[in-house]
């Protein structure tokens, strides 16, 4: 069995924020617009009162569909943009925002049309209001498909300059990430390690698939960037800043939302980070046409439909892994520790090759780290917790628990 980690020191910890910090300056200080950063991101209550002064938050819960283009730009290309990143958000006016991820392989089929097509290909076909249109229908769960109240569309572009324009992204990468496309122009060499990501160091980590040429790895890192970007646009440096951003970026920005009504939805979801919570819509095993696996996709269709706003208190300890027996192991080893834990299935190209354990702060850290202890293995990080729970076991390849 893999001994945890060993925790850090914290003069390791001390030394990277300095790092940070000079990086941050220097690169705000070599890339023209970029907001400079006067510090990076410290304790919660230390970001609130820059986040409150954003705007008034909304009067009532808002849904906004999150789109993000492959494309270096929104302008019409040829061939036409694919939908890489697909996010249905629930914004709460106390704070909280709920998440479902639709990957974009998912098939559908349109009326009047008999093959199926990947939901990555609508948007070429018929913009974001058909792209609305099929999630709605997705996420109907039976009843009266619901539109969002509104969207947001970005380029790649587009993101790229966001990342600049705020100094950059503290971030984790788990491991080397190496690629090269001659033919598309494309080479990725991202080391391993804490490291401070640029633009187009952030743009190359989301455009890597992997060895097995799937969207599972691109799909997880998506989710892993949710967490350290709102900490990063709640940062008391880059907060005061967001509604000159704002302005500057409005021509990358393909949006039915007015200035002022941004500022209200940012306001409310950066309140506390630790509140964004994300489910995934599972797809079915067929993978020559990935179609929306009902069965697994109801009980959380139907937790999106209750609109309850996240809680920073939930006992309850989710289990996510690939193979049923070695997943109901793990929860038959946290409940006999005390925990109370319960098993849910992931696809099977989310696999990850160590384990995670993810958890908010306060608390859910202890928690997290009684699952550690009990499982005898995980590496603990700050991450987007599914609907209801307060500890998320992401079970990896070292997850052996027939192996002595």
């Amino acid at each position: 069995m893999v001994p945890p980690k060993p925790p850090r020191f914290a003069t390791a910890r001390l030394l990277w924020r300095l790092g940070m910090v000079a990086i941050g300056i220097f690169l705000g200080s070599s890339l023209g617009g970029v907001l400079v950063p006067q510090k990076t991101a410290g304790p919660l209550e230390d970001l609130r009162p820059a986040i409150s002064r954003l705007a008034d938050p909304p009067g009532r819960p808002q849904t906004v569909l999150l789109l993000g283009l492959d494309g270096s730009q929104l302008k019409s290309q040829t061939p036409p943009a694919q939908v890489q990143l697909l996010l249905m958000a629930r914004v709460h006016p106390g704070g909280g925002v709920e998440i479902i991820q639709i990957p974009t392989e998912l098939s559908v089929l349109l009326p009047g049309q008999k093959q199926l097509q990947p939901i990555l290909n609508l948007y070429g076909q018929g913009g974001v209001a058909l792209v609305a249109d099929v999630v709605a229908q997705l996420m109907a769960n039976g009843g009266e498909p619901v539109p969002p109240d509104r969207y947001l569309l970005l380029s790649r572009g587009g993101l790229r300059e966001v990342i600049n324009r705020i100094g950059g992204l503290p971030f984790d990468i788990e491991t080397p990430l190496r690629y090269q496309d001659k033919a598309g122009k494309l080479k990725i060499e991202l080391d391993a390690g804490q490291q401070w990501l640029g633009g187009k160091e952030l743009e190359q980590f989301l455009q890597f698939k992997g060895p097995d040429k799937g969207d599972g790895g691109r799909r997880q890192r998506q989710q892993q960037l949710l967490l350290p970007l709102a900490d990063r646009l709640a940062d008391a440096a880059v907060a005061p800043q967001l509604p000159a951003l704002l302005s500057q970026m409005r021509a990358q920005l393909n949006t039915n939302l007015g200035h002022g009504e941004l500022l209200s939805l940012l306001a409310a979801g950066l309140k506390d980070p630790d509140l964004i919570q994300l489910s995934r819509l599972p797809l079915s095993g067929d993978q020559a046409a990935r179609r929306l696996d009902q069965i697994r996709a109801e009980p959380l269709l139907e937790l999106w439909h209750q609109a309850q706003a996240p809680s920073a208190n939930n006992p309850q300890v989710n289990v996510e892994g690939i193979k049923p027996i070695s997943t109901n192991t793990a929860v038959e080893r946290l409940q006999g520790a005390g925990l109370a834990a319960q098993a849910s299935f992931l696809d099977a190209e989310l696999m990850r090759p160590r384990t995670v354990i993810l958890h908010g702060n306060g608390n859910n850290l202890k928690q997290a780290q009684a699952v550690r202890k009990a499982l005898g293995l995980g590496e603990l990080q700050r991450g987007p917790l599914s609907p209801g729970a307060g500890v998320q076991v992401l079970l990896g390849k070292d997850w052996q628990p027939s192996k002595p």
